[in-house]
């Protein structure tokens, strides 16, 4: 038992550092719970989603103190999210989340290589992202997220990037977005089944740590290398939901 603790304060530091840094790792988080922790797979999802809330304020307050947050784009993309979160967590009671995860990890997969292959092309302007775009990603990345589990990062940072999204400013608006994702989700998940609080409190704490260290990460690197950074992560995390996915399977 106290070697289970163990295992699942370090992944949870961790996934905090990835989260931090590049946006994602959240995805990590449910399946570590489910083989490590035990839990059925839908309870170990609904209680990571709840832990991202922790991980959303540090990484919030840490963008945000760097200007790295752009909050024309997280009020739109939180309109779009919060409506579709809901539903998401009420899907994922009723539904298998196979078909999803391979699509997810394709999306995932095809950004990363594409953002590796053409890293050095320039960037858009974040203010060329209309509100109607933004209400959309958000609607997408709200149900996805709370559909599988993922906190919302992984699905929103690979759509910014692919649209070439300035990089840091993708990872910064990911931050914030966790947060009504988190509460939008957890109240989903409430309604329609049920959230281990204490665990998710434990694991949010330690991660919310962990988010502190990789944002100082992400800030301190050049841009450049910091693409290539997210690319190499987006590969590695499409092909590690394609394996759960068959191993949930």
């Amino acid at each position: 038992m106290t070697l289970t603790i163990l295992l699942l304060l370090l992944s949870a530091l961790i996934v905090g550092v990835l989260i931090g840094c590049v946006g994602i790792g959240g995805v990590l988080l449910p399946p570590i719970l489910t083989y490590v922790g035990g839990l059925n797979l839908h309870l170990a999802m609904a209680t990571s989603i709840f832990s991202f809330l922790f991980t959303g304020v540090v990484g919030t307050i840490g963008y945000a103190r760097r200007n790295s947050v752009d909050w024309r784009m997280v009020l739109w993309l939180g309109v779009g999210i919060v409506p579709a979160a809901v539903l998401g967590a009420l899907s994922n009671v009723a539904l298998p989340t196979e078909v999803l995860a391979v699509l997810l990890a394709a999306l995932v997969v095809a950004t990363g290589v594409n953002v590796f292959v053409q890293a050095s092309l320039a960037e858009r302007d974040a203010r060329s992202f209309g509100p109607l775009l933004l209400l959309q990603i958000g609607a997408v990345v709200g149900f996805g997220s709370a559909l599988t589990g993922t906190g919302g990062p992984v699905l929103l940072v690979p759509i910014l990037v692919l649209m070439r999204a300035p990089t840091l400013t993708a990872i910064g608006v990911s931050q914030v977005i966790q947060i009504p994702v988190g509460i939008f989700s957890t109240v989903g998940y409430v309604l329609f089944a049920q959230v281990d609080f204490l665990l998710g409190t434990t694991l949010g704490l330690v991660a919310a740590g962990g988010v502190a260290i990789g944002t100082r990460i992400a800030h301190a690197v050049p841009t450049l290398i910091l693409r290539r950074i997210v690319a190499v992560s987006l590969i590695g995390t499409g092909i590690f939901i394609v394996m759960r996915a068959f191993a949930v399977g």
